[in-house]
């Protein structure tokens, strides 16, 4: 049973096209780098699968489902947070929201065994020396991690992360990669990342997809990562250039490095 399924999908907002011709299957545990440029579609699409958007015409199954049918299996951690700083919660309360959420509970004591998960969720993403402390004086790479043990804290199948290493130093970027691994390899959760920086996450994508307002290419990194297929998402000026074993894909804003145009 794949993650994701989509054939022919279509997605509209207000009766026009947003994305056109995407077609893909994910498998269980699987992770999809999605790229594009600024307005190409990506996050029209994470939404979709994500189950928010239902404007679409198609196919698109998650987990054989219709996907606002399958939200209790998905997390989805967007480009920014809405949490509200100005109200004093601590980094174990925000990822207990997590959980309380599926349980339909708000404002109320957290229950000891919530308490727990949240806390083996921050110890997962390095970060239980922060527990108590308030999410607002966190770091933004702190901040992150912190989402994403909220995202894990549902024991999610499917997780969908927009932009999760936006507006990070590289330290912090390295970090929440570095967690990102760890959700790849301990958890074997299909994930889909939409992402302007493909070198911090390339050696745990399984597939590539560009979209720009429509799918341009799929497949597996040596397969999607070619010189005419940067050029048609990104312009005649970008590139796609092999040296030795390593491609550098230049498309004028950040650069694709992939080690050898293998999957890994």
């Amino acid at each position: 049973m794949a993650a994701v399924r989509a054939r022919d999908l279509s997605v509209y907002y207000n009766g026009r096209v947003a994305l056109r011709d995407v077609t893909f299957e994910l498998g269980n545990s699987e992770t999809l780098l999605l790229l594009g440029p600024n307005g190409a579609g990506k996050t029209t699409l994470l939404r979709t699968i994500a189950g928010f958007h239902r404007e679409y015409s198609g196919e698109l199954l998650v987990f054989e489902k219709p996907p606002h049918e399958a939200r209790d299996l998905v997390s989805y951690v967007p480009q920014s947070h809405s949490l509200n700083e100005s109200v004093p919660l601590t980094a174990l309360e925000v990822v207990a929201m997590g959980a309380l959420y599926k349980r339909g509970i708000l404002h109320r004591k957290i229950p000891e065994d919530v308490r727990k998960s949240a806390f083996r969720a921050l110890e997962f993403v390095g970060l239980e020396d922060v527990a108590d402390k308030l999410f607002r004086n966190l770091s933004g790479g702190q901040k992150q991690r912190v989402l994403l043990a909220r995202a894990l804290i549902s024991d999610p199948k499917l997780l969908l992360l927009d932009e999760p290493l936006s507006a990070l130093d590289p330290s912090a970027r390295a970090e929440v990669a570095s967690v990102l691994r760890e959700i790849k390899v301990k958890r074997s959760i299909a994930m889909v990342i939409t992402t302007h920086d493909i070198n911090p996450l390339l050696e745990i994508g399984d597939e590539i997809m560009l979209i720009n307002r429509r799918m341009i290419a799929f497949g597996k990194p040596d397969e999607a990562l070619t010189d005419e297929i940067i050029k048609s998402v990104y312009g005649p000026m970008a590139r796609a250039i092999k040296v030795e074993d390593k491609l550098y894909c230049i498309t004028g804003d950040f650069h694709l490095h992939l080690h050898g145009g293998r999957r890994r």
